[in-house]
């Protein structure tokens, strides 16, 4: 049950909550990674390259990194889930609402990723009472899986291309324990 209080956050909060849903972002990305050879891996990048082709960073930033995560939020959290949790156990209702989060985007690499994904969404409304918790992870997953490709081409073209990347993705990790800690103790 959702607290009688939700949280109001702050702006380091916010911040947080960003970060930490680029974190989780990641480590979905890097299990999907190990699954490649079970999953169509070719068929997600064929289906992303279509989507992205021709459009502005800007423009995918806005309709991918903000639109589509405070709509499907509103869909898959906030009517999906906290209905699904009017009629069964907490963790089955992020389960199923997980999978219908993942099955929703069509192709089974994103039904593995949107799949895990949603459940931790679903898990920060319910330890936050915060509709909005879910939504700033969402925005910061989706605005991460958008701008990580620049950001290792990048770092190519740098001298320590190994050690930023290991330094990045290590302060991902960092972010998504402390920051799970963090809300959880809260």
């Amino acid at each position: 049950v959702l607290p009688q209080k939700p949280w109001k956050l702050d702006l380091p909060e916010i911040i947080l909550l960003l970060g930490m849903g680029a974190a989780f972002s990641q480590y979905a990305n890097m299990l999907v990674g190990m699954l490649q050879s079970v999953l169509n891996y070719q068929e997600y990048q064929e289906t992303m390259d279509q989507m992205t082709a021709g459009k502005s960073m800007w423009f995918l930033l806005i309709c991918m990194g903000v639109i589509a995560p405070l709509a499907e939020e509103i869909v898959f959290r906030w009517l999906i889930y906290l209905r699904l949790r009017d009629y069964m156990r907490i963790g089955f209702a992020m389960v199923i609402s997980g999978m219908i989060f993942g099955i929703y985007h069509g192709n089974l690499v994103q039904a593995v990723y949107a799949g895990i994904l949603g459940m931790v969404f679903a898990d920060f409304l319910e330890i936050s009472g915060c509709l909005w918790s879910s939504v700033l992870l969402h925005m910061g997953a989706n605005i991460w899986s958008l701008l990580y490709s620049y950001l290792i081409s990048w770092a190519l073209k740098k001298v320590f291309f190994g050690g930023m990347v290991m330094l990045l993705v290590l302060g991902l990790l960092l972010v998504m324990i402390l920051g799970t800690r963090y809300f959880r103790k809260r």
